[in-house]
């Protein structure tokens, strides 16, 4: 009897385990068949459209999820959640780029390469932290809400060598110019809108508007109710997606598996550099975030981490955070008992600004692109880098692929060559999901940081009528379900 009890109430954890399992081993033997582009693209279908399902779901849920729990919540209890969420979540981010640039520093992954750097050179910044900076607020501030949800703002600086556009200029006018000044390059900055969702963008406008509507009272309940009931309609859509979800993961990886050239070269190449960024990981997930944890709540940080594998697995299935969301708040809430209240404004936050695998990430692949081209780097660039691991990383965009877009910007602050990024491009697919696991490990300890110094009141009489009855919300979900 307890043994059928567990597999009642652990199914999807069970079955995710298997399928990430069977994916690999899928993969690995289907390797041996050299299957076509075509081959491999029908394999990753299935896992496709999981990821569009997820990704489908997203949005509704960030935006009913921090409505209603804000809208339920008075005001000097979402003010706390608020200060409490972001000190903890820059804390996090800062120290997972010391613990990458110290790795990388001692470890000196990229010295190991032997590559010729007789024509490498390190040219001058090209991107400034002062950009990020303000395409960062740009984004926490968008001029448009509704395009917010489907497009970001970016700045693109390009350089241009002057000598050519000033030689017309000198042969009209017969003037010599000096040397340094008709070869210093020049260089132009656009900001533009591109495509892919501004969460930042969406998110300032629903913490704004879910404060401001549970100040209204009563006025607010009939909103807060509509938003009410749209969550629970997503939330119970995500479980139709989570009976999909070991299919979609098992094909996922098998598909991946398959599509990478060539693991044993790769290995042995990069072994040094994964060893390093494994390890920043590990020291990350498995001793510092546990480790403030237990300062802040004295309790077992890893009993957090037990009733959290099934996100933790969708994450590295996935790569992204994003699309993980609705299992993290699911398991959140109904594994850890967390306050919806709570989790519901710090896990879509927590999902598009805790990337501290991200931040990890940008501290190490920069260095060992310096290393790899026998570039020295000072400490003031050691010193941009790090700043703008933190910044590039909070603002960077919550799927799959988005670290090579933080590694670019990274290395463009400091002007170095992307010399030697094709081979991170060729194991990124596997340490994009390491990445994406630390990102959701840290949003679950955090969301039990948060709750542990915030005792929220119990809902008062305006409170009860905002929210729908139990037995009218469990008659709506067995109707959905």
């Amino acid at each position: 009897m307890k043994f059928l009890h567990f597999l009642r109430h652990n199914i999807f954890l069970i079955a995710t385990i298997i399928a990430v399992v069977l994916g690999i081993v899928a993969g690995i033997l289907c390797r041996s068949l050299k299957p076509s582009s075509d081959a491999i693209q029908l394999v990753q279908f299935p896992g496709e459209l999981f990821l569009r399902m997820l990704k489908m779901l997203m949005l509704p849920l960030i935006i009913a999820s921090i409505i209603r729990g804000l809208g339920n919540m008075k005001g000097s209890s979402a003010g706390k959640i608020g200060v409490l969420s972001m000190v903890y979540y820059a804390s996090t981010s800062v120290t997972a780029t010391l613990i990458g640039l110290t790795l990388v520093l001692t470890i000196k992954p990229g010295a190991y390469s032997g590559s010729s750097t007789t024509d490498v050179s390190h040219n001058t910044a090209m991107v400034s932290s002062l950009d990020i900076f303000l395409d960062l607020l740009r984004n926490i501030v968008p001029d448009n809400i509704v395009a917010a949800t489907v497009q970001h703002t970016s700045t693109d600086t390009r350089t241009e060598d002057s000598s050519s556009s000033r030689s017309a200029f000198m042969n009209d006018t017969g003037n010599s110019t000096d040397d340094n000044m008709i070869n210093q390059p020049s260089s132009t900055r656009t900001t533009r809108l591109v495509d892919g969702a501004n969460i930042l963008g969406v998110l300032m406008y629903c913490i704004v508007f879910g404060v401001t509507l549970g100040q209204l009272g009563s006025y607010g309940a009939v909103v807060t109710e509509f938003f009410t009931v749209i969550n629970t309609v997503t939330q119970n859509m995500i479980k139709l997606v989570m009976w999909y979800s070991p299919v979609g993961i098992l094909f996922l990886i098998t598909g991946q598996v398959m599509s990478t050239n060539d693991i044993t070269a790769t290995g042995q190449t990069l072994a040094i550099y994964i060893a390093t960024e494994l390890a920043g990981y590990a020291i990350h997930s498995l001793v510092i975030l546990p480790g403030f944890y237990f300062i802040f709540t004295r309790e077992n940080p890893y009993a957090i981490y037990s009733k959290s594998v099934q996100a933790l697995l969708t994450a590295f299935a996935t790569s992204s955070s994003a699309a993980t969301l609705p299992v993290t708040m699911q398991c959140v809430e109904e594994r850890m008992k967390v306050d919806t209240r709570i989790s519901s404004f710090i896990l879509p936050v927590g999902a598009t600004v805790n990337m501290d695998g991200g931040a990890v990430f940008a501290a190490i692949a920069p260095v060992f692109i310096a290393q790899y081209n026998g570039i020295s780097l000072p400490f003031g660039d050691v010193i941009i880098i790090g700043l703008t691991a933190v910044l590039s990383s909070v603002g960077s965009a919550a799927v799959p692929g988005a670290g090579f877009a933080v590694l670019l910007v990274v290395l463009q602050s400091v002007g170095l060559p992307d010399r030697g990024i094709a081979y991170l491009v060729s194991v990124d697919w596997l340490m994009d999901r390491f990445r994406t696991t630390v990102n959701v490990a840290g949003d679950c300890l955090i969301v039990g940081v948060v709750s542990h110094y915030t005792k929220l009141p119990p809902r008062d009489s305006l409170e009860t009528q905002i929210e729908l009855p139990r037995e009218e919300q469990g008659m709506l979900e067995s109707v959905l379900v």
